[in-house]
Formats: structure tokens, C-alpha cells, sequence
């Protein structure tokens, strides 16, 4: 019996000669002799020949040989992932070790997680949260805390020296716990997400100094350093889970002379304090603060896989696994106490190499034929530790209710869990290596720095401009000689906010987190400089004729501004909604065409524009930039509205709208 064969294209010598044929009075009309003798229907049949041998080979062409031309890209495809989430234990006091399985049951079937580390559940409730904005006030953030669709700032809308996040908790019997962990979760909804390039880490820097105290009030200080041992969240940069411990000096009081208020009831406060700020590109914004929360990965320890499996001292001898598939670099293997290595292939193994291969879908274990790759001595048995787990299944809604052998205290996960894929396919793997080569790993181009530098891992850049042969640092910028080599690029940091007091800056350490990157990327020679732009605040007059029909002028007022606030967004903005083009001047016919789109315009009759840092209008009323790295934000608009309809009739000098 053959072997199967698969056939990415079966048509025959016949078929192909027949479909060509069949296109010739199309091409020529000319072409009547269709006999062998004929030049033409030789080169036909010699090329449907050639095409059928080609074909032939192409179908020889397996998986198998399609993964080893991968392999010489250093290309494999992705095992299957599992997804993660968070658990949330009642207060029960209670410490458990890291790989604890903890199971939940949907549609009849058992689905385990296990934790990720070693965790000390405390008997204790976050009851306060009080946020101190230093010079704005101070406002009781705890209902916040407890509806999920609300979230709080933790230092108000202005981080400074001084702002305070203080968190009231109450412990079983009064007495505070060694150690404290919860976590964090910040509001990220409205955010884009973080840039990524290849597999390259994300950037690490800090905006403020934080110090975290409790109250002592032992009579020497009311305030006590406490240690952190753990920040996941970076100084409130991201969602992740904050660790304490040294709690000695820990007391409960009713008195907090920080907050002037006598209101909050007697709590053990945890003080978080701004000890020194820099720039902030957008305030933290928490969602939720959840105690006794702890992060838990979808798969199931196996030890010995329940069986008793013998080597035979066979060449190319297989073992299946009673679980699948099984996590990448889980698996452990030993005989007679040995521990084995898996490999992808044999290609490289000796005779003597105590190698295996592991297929994780399929769950089979492989050995080699003695002479690539150890056979096993017969008689040897294999002792076998894996995780078996990943996968869709994993990816699990909120609110399961979980178990743990030993454990009679509620668990539940709050937020769904995420991340559980399937392994990747070939022809996925190839897709994805195509778009990986389209990817700019060398800065060459302007567009080249423009996406690198957009894509800088771990930040959030909105827009940037490569601007070549220009050098801010030069002391004689009018001489270009000075600047050549040099690139600088003009850098936004994405912010939610949809109207400024001031426009968002990058701080210093951002923009150097943006300069380390593009420098890892660029050619020799290349001198880069990373810049905030200069920003001009337009502001915009305008009287408008309403229609008729439309007679709330407020309304109308309000969906003019908010029409030009967000198209002179520096982030938001522009025609494509997508930020003003750095250095774009601001023209009155696009001014014209977002104020008409609002609802219950008629027409403009007057338009006029302004800006400060130079700006200038020309003779056209357009605004006129002075920088080609500027920007823009909105200022103060003025919109009047006159109920003249047939002022958008007449013609001449006046404006004729819609």
C-alpha cells in the first residue's frame, strides 16, 4: 500500500493543454490552427509539461518539509498559550503554596488553574479610600471602589508634591497582618495600547517618587516607612499587585490630621504619598483596589501520567500522554534517574545524547534511533512530570465560582480570564513571518524612525515626525552643514483628555525611553534627538445661521465647540480623526466644513482664527504656524449665533453655506 499523498493541485498534462487552448480565441482570433504541427501548440504542450512537472514536485512538498524550511527562517510555530486571571479569596486566613490547582466546572467538564506564586490570604476589608489632591480638596473615593463601572484618581487630575492616596482597612481581631498585598486595577479603557516592536521589552522609568506609610501615632511620629516588597504596577503605570510587609507598629485610629476629617471611623491607614513629581503624560486612574487577589494560570500539574510505562529498547519508540496539549517547557522527563532533554528534531543529536522529542498537540514523546539520539535501555522506566493546559478553554467569563482541596472559603474570579490561544498552524505561522518582514527594524526612512518610535515598547505614543538634518541641540542652526547625520523626531504621548489646560508633554524620562529605542534601531552614524513639539493654542470666532428648524442655540453652540475641540486635537484630530499632522497649518476652509457638519448649522458668515507662539495669520485668514514641529491644541472659542437666514443666500463677499 502507498503512501498518502496530498495534492495542492492535481490537474493533469491533459487539463492544462485543454485550458489554454480553450483561452486562444481570446488573445488571437487570428489562431485557427490548433494541429501539433502548429509552433504554437508545441510551445503549449512543451510548457503544460514543464507546469506538470513542477506541479509534481510541489505536491511532494508535506507539512514536514514546510516546518523545516520554517526552521531555517528560525521560524516555528506558537505552541498553545494559556490564559491567566486573577482570584479573589474571602477573608479567611489562610497561606498557600505556588502550583496549588484550584478547579471550577463549566458545562460538566473540570477546568483547572493553578497559582502562580506563594500566596498569604489575611482576614482583613479595604473599607476607605480617601484621596488627598493636595491643593484641589479632599474627597472619600470608596463608593468608587465598589461599583466596577466608576473609577477614581489616585493623586486628582494634577500629580504634585503633596497629593496623597490614603487606604482604610479593618482587620479580624483588630490586629494587623505581617504582610499586606492587593491589587490594582487601572482604568485603561479609553487608552491605546501600549506600542510593541518584535520581542523586545517594554521600558521602564519612573514620573514621581511614591512613599508609602502607615499611621503608628506612637507619640514620636504619627507616620511610619513601610516596606514594599513587590510593585507590579510600577508607581501606578499599570495594573498589577502591590506586596507589604512590617506591620509592627501598626494601630488603628479615627484621627487623621492629614484629612481634617472625623468622618471616616476608626481604620488602620496605608498612606501612599507624591514625594517628588515630574511631568506626567496622563494621571493614574484606578478602577478597583482588591485585597486578596492573586493570579492563577489555566493548566493541571501531571506526575508520572498515572502509568507505568516501560522503555523496550526499540529505535523511534513513542509514548502518549493521557493529557493535552502540554505547555511549552513544562515537561520533565527522567530514567533510571537521568534527566532528558527535548529537542525539536534529531538533526543534531549524537548516538549518545539523551534526547526527545515532544509533540505538545498531540501529546507524543519520541526517542531517538541510537543513532541520532539515545534509545532507551529496555526495562528502564520513564518517570514523566508536565502541565497540561492552554488553549480556548481556558478563556473562562467572570464570576466562577473556584475550589481548592483544604479550602472552605469563597473564591471567585472578578474580571473574565484572558489569553488562552490555540497553537498556531502553518500556514499562520507563515502569515505572520510575512508580516514580520514588512515590520521596520532598521530606521532607514523618515517613516522608518516614525514607526519606531510610535511603536516603542511599553509606552503609549500618540504621533510622532521625523524631521532629517535638523539638530535643536546645534548653537548655529542657520547653518544646515552643522545638522547633517542628524534626525531629530518630534514625539506626542497618547492622553485621554479631550480638552487641555495645558498640552501633553512627554517627560524627560519618556523621551529618553523613545531616544534608547530609536538608537538600538539606527544606522551608524545617525545622530537622533527625541523632542516634545511646540505647541500653539488656536482659537476660533464664529458666527453661525442656525436653521430654522433649530431653535435650542445652546444646543448648538455646544456641538460647535465640541466639534472644534476635537478637530484641533492634537491627538484626536485632523481630518482622519486620527491627530493633527505635526506641522499642518490650521486653514479656515476646514474650519468652514467642521463647523457646517454640526447639526442645525446653516451657514458661517464669519470666520476668523488665531494663535500664540508666533503664529500668524496670512492673507487668506489661514493660521500660519512657525515651526515645522509644531502642534496645536484648542483655546477659547467664540461662536455667535444670528438668526439672519437670508444672509446665506447672498452671493458676493459673503459666504454662501449649505
Amino acid at each position: 500500500m502507498s503512501l498518502p499523498k496530498p495534492e495542492l493541485d492535481n490537474r493533469t498534462f491533459d487539463q492544462l493543454v485543454g485550458e489554454v487552448r480553450k483561452l486562444i480565441p481570446g488573445y488571437s482570433s487570428e489562431w485557427t490552427d490548433y494541429n501539433l504541427s502548429d509552433p504554437g501548440i508545441t510551445f503549449i504542450d512543451l510548457f503544460a509539461w514543464l507546469t506538470e512537472i513542477a506541479l509534481y514536485r510541489t505536491n511532494l512538498v508535506t507539512d514536514k518539509h514546510r516546518l523545516k524550511y520554517l526552521k531555517l527562517l528560525s521560524v516555528k510555530p506558537q505552541p498553545s498559550k494559556p490564559a491567566k486571571m486573577d482570584l479573589t479569596f474571602s477573608s479567611v486566613e489562610k497561606t498557600l503554596s505556588k502550583g496549588t490547582q484550584v478547579s471550577t466546572e463549566v458545562d460538566g467538564k473540570k477546568v483547572y488553574f493553578q497559582l502562580d506564586e506563594d500566596i498569604s490570604i489575611v482576614p482583613a476589608k479595604l473599607e476607605k479610600i480617601v484621596v488627598d489632591e493636595f491643593t484641589s480638596g479632599i474627597y472619600d473615593r470608596s463608593s468608587s471602589n465598589e461599583n466596577g463601572d466608576l473609577f477614581f484618581a489616585p493623586f486628582g487630575e494634577s500629580v504634585q508634591k503633596g497629593c496623597a492616596l490614603y487606604l482604610g482597612f479593618n482587620f479580624e481581631n483588630n490586629k494587623a497582618p505581617k504582610n499586606l498585598s492587593f491589587m490594582c486595577y487601572l482604568y485603561e479603557k479609553d487608552l491605546k495600547e501600549p506600542g510593541k516592536h518584535g520581542d523586545e521589552q517594554s521600558y521602564k522609568f519612573e514620573n514621581s517618587s511614591l512613599k508609602w506609610d502607615i499611621w503608628a501615632s506612637n507619640g514620636k511620629t504619627d507616620w511610619v516607612p513601610v516596606k514594599l516588597t513587590i510593585d507590579k504596577t510600577e508607581g501606578f503605570k499599570r495594573s498589577g499587585r502591590i506586596t507589604f510587609e512590617g506591620f509592627e507598629n501598626w494601630k488603628a485610629s479615627s484621627e487623621t490630621p492629614e484629612l481634617k476629617l472625623n468622618n471616616f471611623g476608626s481604620h488602620f491607614w496605608l498612606r501612599c504619598r507624591v514625594e517628588d513629581s515630574c511631568y506626567h503624560e496622563y494621571p493614574p486612574r484606578i478602577e478597583s483596589l482588591k485585597i486578596n487577589t492573586f493570579s492563577a494560570t489555566h493548566g493541571l500539574t501531571v506526575s508520572n501520567d498515572n502509568e507505568n510505562r516501560i522503555c523496550n529498547g526499540l529505535p523511534y519508540q513513542v509514548f502518549k500522554l493521557t493529557r493535552t496539549p502540554v505547555l511549552d517547557k513544562t515537561l520533565e522527563l527522567s530514567i533510571e534517574g537521568e534527566k532528558w532533554t527535548e529537542v525539536d528534531d534529531f538533526e543534531e543529536s549524537d548516538p549518545s545524547d539523551k534526547h526527545f522529542v515532544l509533540d505538545k498537540e498531540k501529546g507524543e514523546i519520541q526517542f531517538g534511533d541510537g543513532l541520532m539520539g539515545l534509545i532507551p535501555s529496555e526495562g528502564s522506566p520513564i518517570e514523566l512530570k508536565y502541565i497540561s493546559g492552554g488553549g480556548e478553554e481556558g478563556n473562562l467569563k467572570a464570576g466562577c465560582r473556584w475550589e481548592i482541596e483544604g479550602f472552605n472559603g469563597l473564591i471567585i474570579n472578578p474580571f473574565a480570564s484572558v489569553g488562552g490561544k490555540r497553537a498556531q498552524t502553518i500556514d499562520e505561522t507563515i502569515e505572520d513571518f510575512r508580516r514580520d518582514l514588512r515590520t521596520p527594524y532598521t530606521s532607514v526612512t523618515l517613516d522608518d524612525f516614525e514607526y519606531i518610535a510610535v511603536n516603542t515598547p511599553g509606552l503609549r505614543v500618540a504621533k510622532a515626525k521625523a524631521i532629517p538634518n535638523y539638530n535643536p541641540e546645534n548653537p548655529n542652526p542657520k547653518d544646515p552643514e552643522d545638522s547633517k547625520g542628524s534626525v531629530t523626531v518630534v514625539i506626542i504621548p497618547y492622553t485621554p483628555l479631550e480638552i487641555f489646560k495645558t498640552p501633553p508633554e512627554p517627560s524627560q524620562e519618556f523621551k529618553h525611553a523613545v531616544c534608547l529605542h530609536l538608537d538600538k534601531h539606527r544606522l551608524i552614524g545617525t545622530d537622533i534627538h527625541v523632542i516634545s513639539p511646540i505647541y500653539t493654542k488656536v482659537s476660533v470666532n464664529a458666527t453661525i445661521v442656525p436653521v430654522n428648524s433649530f431653535r435650542d442655540d445652546t444646543q448648538i453652540m455646544k456641538d460647535v465647540l465640541e466639534k472644534l475641540n476635537c478637530f484641533l486635537h492634537p491627538i484626536k484630530g485632523g481630518d482622519e480623526g486620527k491627530g493633527w499632522p505635526i506641522g499642518r497649518d490650521v486653514y479656515l476652509s476646514d474650519l468652514y466644513k467642521i463647523i457646517e457638519s454640526a447639526e442645525g448649522v446653516n451657514c458661517v458668515i464669519r470666520l476668523s482664527i488665531s494663535g500664540d507662539q508666533d503664529a500668524f495669520t496670512d492673507a487668506n485668514g489661514n493660521l500660519i504656524l512657525n515651526s515645522k514641529f509644531a502642534s496645536i491644541y484648542s483655546g477659547v472659542h467664540r461662536v455667535e449665533i444670528v438668526r439672519e437666514t437670508d444672509r446665506c443666500r447672498k452671493g458676493g463677499d459673503i459666504y454662501s453655506g449649505s
